[in-house]
C-alpha cells in the first residue's frame, strides 16, 4: 500500500515500533548501508539501531520491512530501483553541499537548523529541478553511447569530474599506507 503523506500524515512508527524520523537519520542510514568497511550484518544492525533506537523489532522481517519502507519514504518497492546495474547518480556524503544549497535556494530551508521528517525531505529532494544538484545528477546519468564525438568527449570529462568517489576499504587504505611507508 502506498503511503500518502498528505492524507496519512508523517509517521512516527512502523507496525507499532517507534521510529526516528529526522532526515539526518535517513542520511546516516544511507551512509551506513553504503559503508564498504562494514560487513552486511553490522550494516543492518547499525541501520536498525539508527531507525528504531533501542526498540528494534525482534522479528527480522518486520525490522527489514520497516527499514526498506522508511528509506523509500513510504513508497512501494520499485522493481528497477537499484537492480538495473547502473552506477548511482547521488550520494548524501559527497553531495551534501549541493543538497544544502538547493534546499536553501528552492525552499528557504536551512538544513543545519531545521527538523524535517525523512518523508518530507525525500519529497522535497525529488523536486529540486533546475539546481546544481540536478545538473550534476544529470551529468552522472548521461549515457555516453548516445552522444556523438565532441559531446561524448565533453560529457566523459564532466562525468569524471563529478563521479561519485568510492571510499577505500580499510584493507585498501592499509595497502596504500604500507606502500607510502616503503617509499620513505
Amino acid at each position: 500500500m502506498r503511503y500518502n503523506i498528505m492524507l496519512d500524515g508523517l509517521p512516527t512508527e512502523y507496525e507499532g515500533y517507534l521510529i526516528r524520523t529526522d532526515f539526518r537519520i535517513g542520511m546516516q542510514i544511507s551512509e551506513v548501508l553504503n559503508d564498504v568497511n562494514l560487513a552486511e550484518p553490522e550494516k543492518m544492525y547499525k541501520a536498525y539501531e539508527l531507525l528504531y533506537g533501542s526498540g528494534v523489532p525482534s522479528d527480522r522481517e518486520t525490522a527489514i520491512g520497516g527499514l526498506q519502507w522508511f528509506m523509500r519514504g513510504g513508497e512501494e518497492e520499485n522493481d528497477n530501483s537499484h537492480s538495473d546495474g547502473k552506477p548511482p547518480v547521488f550520494d548524501f556524503e559527497q553531495d551534501n553541499r549541493l543538497v544544502y544549497s538547493a534546499f536553501r535556494a528552492r525552499f528557504g530551508i536551512d538544513l543545519t537548523r531545521e527538523r524535517l521528517h525523512w518523508f518530507a525531505f525525500l519529497a522535497m529532494l525529488s523536486d529540486l529541478g533546475g539546481c546544481s544538484l540536478s545538473e550534476v545528477m544529470s551529468i552522472r546519468s548521461t549515457d555516453l553511447s548516445k552522444l556523438s564525438g565532441e559531446q561524448q568527449k565533453h560529457y566523459a570529462e564532466l562525468k569524471e569530474r563529478y563521479k561519485i568517489q568510492q571510499p577505500l576499504s580499510d584493507a585498501e587504505q592499509a595497502m596504500i599506507a604500507e606502500f607510502e611507508e616503503q617509499l620513505g
